[in-house]
């Protein structure tokens, strides 16, 4: 079913309201590094007959992956309804201010009107923040992806649990005449094992740069294409003379 420009100009401020809606909920994490982090430490006892303690969990609430999945679906309404609006309003065949966006051998846009690639650079400025700024995983750590939510686990790290426990030591054997010196000292006893998995919701640091780069790339592209574009020798109608000449007779 045919849409038309009048159609486009009316839904595309609803379109953009609710574009950014979506891109706050989704990027909400980034505020609040904590809802990327996660543990589970489980303990057990040294014996049968030790104090049994139970597990500290805390949940990844959001992990990069999420992130990126929710911005994606967000934004493909949103260059949709911009490239229909300047698609339609841009220039004809005949003048040629259009340029195909190409990253290597894939054309990505063909005949993009320079009003859309405008367009499209300041979108891929703020893409280009938003990937800078996604959390990545601590390079000290090994990693190893536990869900297909993004979540990631570290290797189980294991840690004693102690108690002081009273002690004595003889000082001086007993006598006929005397007791046995005595004195009394604490001493830390191992009685248990913690075992800490951290969790963490962030990305290896080279898939970060990756997806900064590819979006480097086609900011390039479409730079590219936009200069190509406007390479295009001007129109000169010169309608200046009738439409002054009408108002002033």
């Amino acid at each position: 079913m045919p849409r038309y420009l009048n159609q486009v100009i009316a839904i595309e401020a609803d379109t953009r309201k609710a574009t950014a809606r979506r891109l706050t909920d989704a990027h909400h994490a980034l505020a609040r590094p904590g809802m990327l982090e996660g543990i589970e430490k489980t303990y057990r006892p040294r014996d049968e007959e030790g104090v049994q303690l139970p597990p500290e969990i805390g949940r990844v609430q959001a992990t990069v992956l999420e992130m990126t999945l929710a911005t994606h679906d967000a934004l493909v309404d949103l260059f949709n309804i911009a490239a229909a609006r300047d698609f339609t309003n841009g220039p004809d065949d005949t003048l040629g201010a259009v340029s195909d966006v190409v990253v290597g051998d894939q054309v990505l846009i063909e005949k993009a009107p320079v009003s859309y690639l405008l367009w499209l650079e300041r979108q891929l400025d703020d893409l280009h923040t938003f990937a800078s700024k996604l959390p990545t995983h601590d390079p000290s750590t090994e990693w190893t992806l536990r869900d297909p939510r993004g979540v990631y686990q570290s290797e189980p790290v294991l840690t004693t649990r102690q108690e002081k426990q009273l002690r004595s030591i003889e000082l001086a054997p007993a006598t006929k005449e005397h007791p046995a010196q005595v004195r009394a000292y604490e001493e830390p006893v191992t009685v248990g094992m913690w075992t800490t998995v951290k969790l963490t919701g962030g990305i290896p640091v080279a898939e970060r740069a990756e997806l900064v780069g590819r979006i480097n790339r086609l900011r390039q592209a479409v730079h590219s294409a936009r200069e190509t574009a406007n390479r295009v020798e001007a129109a000169d109608p010169r309608p200046g003379e009738r439409l002054l000449s009408y108002i002033f007779g």
